[in-house]
C-alpha cells in the first residue's frame, strides 16, 4: 500500500480509506475471479486423474517449490519464487484508476513479487481440485485484512512513509527460512497426509 505514491501517502482521513477501499475491491475482483476460474479447472483435473494422482501432483509442486525457494535463499534471494516485478511504479501516476490497478495486479496470486509462498501454494492446491470456489474470495479478504490493521494502526494525520519504513525493517528482521520454507514445508506434509489418506 505504500507504493500508491500520489494517491496515497499523502493522504489523510476519509481520502486514505477510499483509495483503500478503491485498491480493496481491484484486490478482491481479481483474486475472486482468478481462482475461481483455477478452481473449475482443478475440479476437472481432480476428477479427470482421481484424488490420489491430484493429491500427488499437488505434493510434488509443493516440494519442487520448496526445493527452488531453498536455493535462492542458498543464493542469497529472500523472496519466494515467482515474478521479480512489482506493479510498473508509474500507475502511480493514474490517480484512483492507477490504484485500482495496483489492486487488480495485487489479488492476482501469480503476478508480482511476494515475500512468501503461499499464494503460489494456494494456485496449487485450487488448480489440483484441494480448494473451493471461494478460495479467492479468502485470499482477496487477507489482503483487506492486513490493510485495514495497517489502517487502524495510523493517526489520522500520519503520513504513511514511516510506518511502511517500520513494516520493511520488520520483514527484514524475520529469518526468510521461516518466511520463505515454513509454509511450503507445512503444505508438503498436508498433502502428503492427504496422499496416504486418499491411498
Amino acid at each position: 500500500m505504500g507504493q500508491f505514491g500520489p494517491t496515497f501517502a499523502p493522504s489523510t482521513g476519509i481520502r486514505r480509506f477510499s483509495d483503500s477501499g478503491i485498491y480493496v475491491l481491484g484486490a478482491l475482483v481479481s483474486s475472486t475471479a482468478f481462482l475461481f476460474v483455477v478452481d473449475i479447472a482443478g475440479g476437472r483435473f481432480a476428477e479427470a486423474t482421481g484424488r490420489s494422482v491430484a493429491a500427488l501432483v499437488a505434493l510434488v509442486s509443493v516440494c519442487v517449490l520448496m526445493l527452488v525457494d531453498a536455493i535462492r535463499l542458498w543464493a542469497g534471494r529472500s523472496m519466494s519464487f515467482g515474478p521479480s516485478r512489482q506493479t510498473p511504479y508509474r500507475i502511480r501516476l493514474w490517480g484512483w484508476t492507477g490504484v485500482l490497478a495496483w489492486g487488480l495486479d495485487t489479488g492476482l496470486p501469480v503476478s508480482t513479487v511476494r515475500a512468501t509462498p503461499l499464494p503460489m501454494i494456494g494456485v496449487i492446491l485450487t488448480g489440483t481440485g484441494h480448494a473451493g470456489p471461494l478460495h479467492g474470495v479468502f485470499y482477496g479478504l487477507g489482503i483487506t485484512l492486513g490493510l485495514l490493521v495497517s489502517l487502524l494502526n495510523l493517526s489520522s494525520p500520519e503520513r504513511i512513509d514511516r510506518s511502511m519504513d517500520i513494516l520493511v525493517r520488520q520483514y527484514r528482521s524475520l529469518n526468510p527460512a521461516i518466511l520463505v520454507l515454513a509454509p511450503s514445508g507445512l503444505a508438503a506434509a498436508a498433502m502428503a497426509i492427504a496422499l496416504a489418506d486418499a491411498a
